[in-house]
């Protein structure tokens, strides 16, 4: 087992999470992994996704069929000072001890894409 902090930069979730997410995962969990462990998170403590247009926060910020992450959304990992490239590794198993920044909307200045 590792342990990952997940913190969104998304004001309805953050509100319940302003510290972010402590996460358990398994030796081979991915950044996608993360993810799916935090709506399972977000879900048991909160009823629901608190973001209306969406029904999870891996929806909202991963393209499902082209298996990449949106391009508004930001996202940026590290291990104490070293960068972890989860944008173009999704599947990559992730090191113990990753702290992983989640910008959904709004992180980066590029063309807005829809959430599938």
């Amino acid at each position: 087992m590792k342990r990952v902090t997940l913190i969104i930069r998304q004001r309805e979730v953050s509100r319940f999470f302003p510290r972010g997410l402590q996460l358990a995962l398994e030796d081979v969990a991915s950044v996608i992994d993360a993810i799916k462990a935090a709506d399972l998170e977000i879900r048991r403590r909160v009823g629901g996704f608190p973001v209306e247009k969406c029904k999870s926060l891996l929806q909202m910020v991963y393209h499902p069929h082209e298996e990449r992450f949106y391009r508004q959304v930001a996202i940026h990992a590290h291990v104490g000072s070293e960068p972890v490239n989860v944008r173009e590794e999704t599947a990559a198993p992730l090191p113990d001890g990753t702290t992983v920044i989640l910008i959904p909307e709004d992180g980066c200045q590029t063309d807005w894409e829809e959430p599938v």
